[in-house]
């Protein structure tokens, strides 16, 4: 088996679990880098990235890296769904306690018009006014 680096310490504790099953997921395989990443279809750096903890692997590369393994990847998807929410800020527990879904808050308005757009408008319009005086 190699050695592995240490996770980075800001990875969140559910997308560290997929990282540390995946990497022993690699490590069964008896595959390097170089060979995981002929027989994925993802490139080396890419999972060194998945493996190191520096980015959320795609869903299918962890249905690939399952499928190279021989294993079911019923439960890397599972491990994967969760991180996934973790990576986007939801929270752990996705249902209160009495198992009522827990409450959305409402989205911010779609339209939001850049600043700097602002300015350039105004300013595109003041020279056009000032063109036609």
């Amino acid at each position: 088996m190699s050695r592995w680096k240490a996770l980075p310490a800001e990875l969140d504790p559910r997308a560290r679990h997929l990282v540390v099953s995946l990497r022993r997921l690699k490590d069964h395989s008896g595959l390097s880098m170089r060979q995981l990443a002929a027989k994925t279809g993802y490139s080396t750096s890419s999972w060194e990235r998945y493996l190191g903890g520096r980015s959320l692997p795609p869903k299918e590369a962890v249905e690939a890296v399952a499928a190279v393994a021989g294993e079911d990847p019923t439960r890397l998807l599972a491990l994967w769904e969760v991180a996934s929410a973790a990576c986007a800020g939801q929270p752990a527990d996705t249902a209160a306690a009495d198992g009522t879904p827990p409450e959305v808050p409402p989205e911010a308005p779609a339209r939001h018009r850049p600043a700097r757009a602002l300015i350039v408008t105004g300013v595109v319009a003041f020279v056009l006014v000032v063109a036609s005086a």
